[in-house]
């Protein structure tokens, strides 16, 4: 009788010692999940979102990566920002059987809900204009926010069709910057809705970007209205041109900023994706990239201390300005007119610090 209530009692410890309580822990963008000690194969864990109307997980997982991070953690960093307002589930099959844990991330202080800028951030803006950035305070729902961002005119009417309603937002993997476009088949002439509609901005003409009722993935709406008032000019049909760039370059032993100043406004993204810098070995230099002056100056501010020598600047062809006109011509171009028949091309433009 002792005997087997020793090998009871050593069941049970053993059964406690092995349960112990799934932990989850979010850590900046990702995910940490603990005390999985008796999974079997970590390809086995996935999270979904759960359905309370149902009563059950979604049909599909979330996406993302997952991977071991120490001898009891798993770390999951999904694609996308967890949302504070959705109730997930936990799902991993282990050696004892299948786990499920439902959770919610914690609440916590949020930084208000705002609108940062609206890009191009001058107030006078060509009729023609392509594409406009706006940047939020907070990660943002990606879905359904078009039909909040209005072009109204001075009357305070609003142009309907103005801006292009992509079947998916343009966000960027912060969730924190929109791409908005006007309507490319109103901008470029010699189309139908051109030609029927013509463009949505008027030269002489004042219009404002208006933006409202819009969430954040944490379910906060906008503080309040958010209103971009600009005027409009004529077209601009004046490619980028690298001639027409004046440079200023720093001192060597320095980390004073390599400065480009251009003769009219870049488009804001071109400015960090389409222009770069190597040294003499063609290596990249590492360095900070800071837009100023309307988006009409570039300037780079290296990690190290610059060493006398010789760069190149690196530009793609593609740099393009607000209106989508590039250095290898006009968004609105005639057929044959452009410089190249190979877009992207890569120009050097050679320089020395002493």
């Amino acid at each position: 009788m002792n005997k087997l209530y020793y090998i009871l009692l050593l069941l049970l410890l053993w059964a406690c010692s092995d349960k112990k309580e799934i932990k989850l822990t979010v850590q900046k963008d990702k995910l940490l999940i603990e005390n999985l000690t008796k999974l079997a194969n970590y390809d086995l864990v996935n999270i979904y979102v759960w359905d309370s109307d149902l009563n059950q997980p979604t049909e599909y997982p979330l996406e993302g990566n997952y991977k071991k991070d120490g001898d009891n953690v798993v770390a999951f960093t999904p694609n996308f920002p967890l949302l504070h307002n959705t109730q997930y589930v936990l799902i991993a099959s282990t050696t004892r059987g299948k786990i499920q844990k439902r959770f919610t991330l914690p609440k916590q202080k949020m930084t208000p809900l705002e609108v940062s800028t609206i890009y191009p951030t001058a107030d006078t803006l060509p009729e023609n204009l392509l594409r406009a950035y706006i940047e939020f305070s907070q990660p943002m729902k990606t879905t359904n926010n078009l039909e909040h961002i209005k072009l109204i005119n001075s009357k305070g009417e609003e142009i309907k069709g103005a801006i292009f309603n992509n079947a998916y937002e343009l966000w960027d993997t912060s969730q924190k910057r929109l791409t908005i476009i006007f309507d490319p088949a109103r901008v470029k002439t010699d189309l139908v809705a051109n030609k029927n509609l013509g463009r949505a901005l008027q030269p002489g003409e004042q219009f404002s970007i208006k933006i409202d009722s819009l969430q954040d993935i944490y379910g906060q709406k906008l503080q309040q209205t958010y209103i971009k008032t600009f005027n409009v000019v004529n077209q601009d049909t004046i490619s980028p041109n690298v001639n027409d760039w004046t440079f200023e370059l720093p001192k060597s032993n320095t980390k004073k900023p390599l400065q480009i100043q251009f003769k009219a406004a870049i488009d804001r993204m071109s400015l960090f994706s389409r222009i770069g810098l190597i040294d003499k070995d063609e290596k990249p230099i590492k360095g900070k990239i800071e837009i100023k002056n309307n988006e009409k100056g570039w300037y780079f501010v290296p990690e190290s201390k610059w060493k006398t020598g010789e760069y190149q600047i690196i530009v793609n062809s593609r740099l393009e300005d607000p209106s989508g006109n590039n250095l290898n011509g006009l968004f609105d171009h005639k057929v044959g007119s452009l410089k190249s028949e190979k877009e992207g091309e890569l120009i050097s433009i050679r320089i020395k610090i002493h």
